[in-house]
């Protein structure tokens, strides 16, 4: 592969810089209250809100709380109240124990600050991966600049944790296979991004990362297991059950439609009933699962070829299996975007090709614009990213 042309990467440099110094004083006057530039936002942080009320029952001692809707949605009205702009509604955590383990140093502090340190954090251990993926600094600092990232900071949500395991595991599978499958591991904690890497890990016979992700989750609840008990598990399931229901996910559209990234929310965006939304995912998910296998049975990661196109398949894949990915989560296809940008093949990039990474970078600021008018094109372009880094994939084998 061969690098962009001069003007090619003299253009992208002055978008990024155009859009992340947009994005970033977004943010800050978002945060500060002093401007508006954009989509106004009447609650800041509210989902790390979840997480630190998760946190904080623990250490009070009412462990039961998390996993009942009601009950922890009335813990952040009642720790929260001076902050909050009105009555929170429908708040539940929906993450297995794993996620309630990591969150626990951030429970000791004060939400304001729990809140800066976590985000300062988990930013930092993504830029590393992302480093380690062999990214450029100046491709690091557009990532963390992007507007999928504005969505990130402004929920105070984790998807710089997430894209440091993933990332950083796909860009070791080569040169440390068992330190890949460690990290691969540590993203367990949110099963919506991680369930296709084992498939993807099961389809290229990769045994030593795959044993290690194995070790790695099952050590990982074995210490939620003995320190939260057998009860919270079984109220996890139970509420993962819950989720899953047609009635629970009727609430989550009505409440977040505007943020969510599915073919099964734009099946119902566009107006077609529960059963045919629901067919459209399954559809799109039977898809991905398919490609990934595919892609990593015929190109597995100690053949040198396809490496970037296989792991952007992987991420693009990911959205089209599960019905919950939001806004935020985009964010974790903005690496695969940069790969595949910079290392673009001998022959150069294919008709469209750099339209697709474009709309792919900005579609975070018009996500929630386009589905309030009914317009849901997050899923399309992720498809057609997925197109472009399949072609490219056949292309290199």
């Amino acid at each position: 592969m061969t690098g962009p042309s001069k003007a090619d990467l003299r253009i992208a440099t002055l978008f990024c810089g155009i859009v992340g110094l947009y994005d970033l004083l977004y943010v800050s006057t978002t945060i500060t209250g002093t401007a508006v530039l954009g989509y106004k936002f009447d609650l800041l942080f509210p989902d790390f809100l979840v997480f630190h009320a998760a946190a904080r029952a623990f250490f009070e001692g009412k462990l039961a709380l998390v996993y009942d809707t009601d009950a922890i949605t009335h813990l952040q009205n009642t720790l929260y109240a001076a902050r909050l702009p009105y009555e929170l509604g429908f708040r539940p955590f929906l993450y297995p124990p794993l996620w309630l383990f990591d969150l626990l140093p951030f429970g000791l502090l004060p939400v304001g600050l729990a809140v800066a340190s976590f985000l300062v954090l988990t930013a930092g251990i993504c830029a590393a991966a992302l480093r380690a993926l062999g990214l450029r600094l100046e491709a690091v600092l557009a990532i963390l600049a992007a507007p999928a990232a504005i969505s990130v900071v402004i929920a105070g949500q984790n998807t710089f944790r997430s894209g440091a395991p993933l990332y950083g595991g796909l860009a070791l599978l080569e040169r440390r296979p068992i330190l890949a499958g460690i990290l691969l591991g540590l993203l367990a904690y949110k099963p919506q991004v991680w369930v296709l890497v084992p498939v993807a890990l099961l389809a290229a016979r990769g045994w030593r990362p795959l044993i290690a992700l194995a070790a790695t989750v099952a050590a990982q609840s074995l210490v939620t297991l003995l320190l939260f008990g057998a009860d919270f598990w079984l109220a996890f399931i139970a509420a993962a059950r819950r989720a899953g229901t047609s009635a629970e996910f009727a609430e989550m559209f009505a409440r977040v439609h505007a943020h969510m990234t599915t073919l099964m929310a734009a099946g119902k965006i566009f107006g077609l009933g529960d059963g045919p939304s629901m067919a459209l995912q399954l559809a799109g998910a039977l898809l991905a699962v398919v490609t990934v296998v595919w892609a990593f049975a015929r190109h597995r990661p100690s053949q040198s070829r396809g490496h970037n196109e296989r792991t952007a398949l992987l991420v693009a894949a990911t959205f089209l299996v599960s019905p919950h990915t939001l806004n935020y989560d985009l964010l974790l296809l903005m690496p695969a975007v940069a790969l595949l940008f910079l290392h673009p093949p001998a022959d150069g990039y294919r008709p469209g090709e750099r339209v697709i990474y474009l709309a792919l970078w900005l579609i975070p600021h018009f996500c929630m614009g386009l589905n309030e008018a009914g317009v849901p094109l997050t899923p399309l372009v992720i498809l057609l990213f997925g197109a472009v880094a399949l072609a490219r994939l056949r292309a290199a084998a």
